[in-house]
């Protein structure tokens, strides 16, 4: 059997914004004791999520994601206000959103990465594309079984950071990341960047 690893697509999300999404964290954990608060400094924003892929197609994934990275200019994006999937009632994933005009470049690079995977027969493993960075999740066993304890209503904390932002940041390159699993939480290392074009060096897809 060949030698996979479990590789996404990401942007990074710089210094200063990942620790003030760990202040965040630091007091939303004692509010929502049921969640695992992801160790994510330095956080990112998942752009295709693969699943495994075999080590002797890694190459070629990293260098889609570096042609991908090219046909997009440089921009800047805000990271504000809080979410959670699959619905705030009954929440598995509280994650920080993204709004302002960097959305649609943003939407435009998942679009060119999404493309350049699918022309090497490497489609992310869901298209749908909500920007965001992971805050915590569900820890394991709670909401499953018949003793299980209901997850917690996030509607009024989410409300209450409705105007909340992390601050604004430039997007510079696409990460493809392996990630391994830990009892502690995914691990991940960097395979390659790419970075995204100036105004004078984009390429057309």
């Amino acid at each position: 059997m060949a030698q996979t690893t479990r590789t996404f697509l990401a942007i990074d999300v710089p210094s200063p914004i990942s620790e003030r999404l760990s202040k965040l964290q630091a007091r939303l954990a004692p509010l929502v004791p049921e969640f695992r608060w992801t160790d994510g400094a330095p956080f990112h924003m998942t752009l295709a999520f693969l699943g495994d892929v075999p080590y002797i197609d890694l190459n070629a994934v990293c260098e889609a994601a570096a042609k991908a990275a090219r046909t997009c200019k440089r921009f800047e994006v805000r990271i504000a206000g809080l979410g959670a999937f699959p619905k705030p009632d009954r929440p598995r994933v509280a994650w920080a959103g993204f709004d302002g005009p960097g959305v649609e470049p943003l939407a435009a690079l998942h679009k060119a990465v999404v493309d350049h995977l699918r022309a090497i027969g490497r489609p992310p493993e869901d298209t749908r594309f909500t920007p965001h960075v992971t805050l915590g999740r569900l820890k394991a066993g709670r909401g499953k079984g018949p003793t299980a304890v209901a997850p917690p209503d996030l509607g009024e904390i989410l409300a209450r950071y409705h105007d909340w932002s992390a601050g604004e940041f430039t997007v510079g390159e696409v990460v493809a990341y392996s990630s391994t699993l830990t009892p502690e939480g995914p691990t991940h290392a960097a395979l390659a960047r790419g970075p995204l074009a100036s105004a004078r060096t984009r390429t057309e897809t």
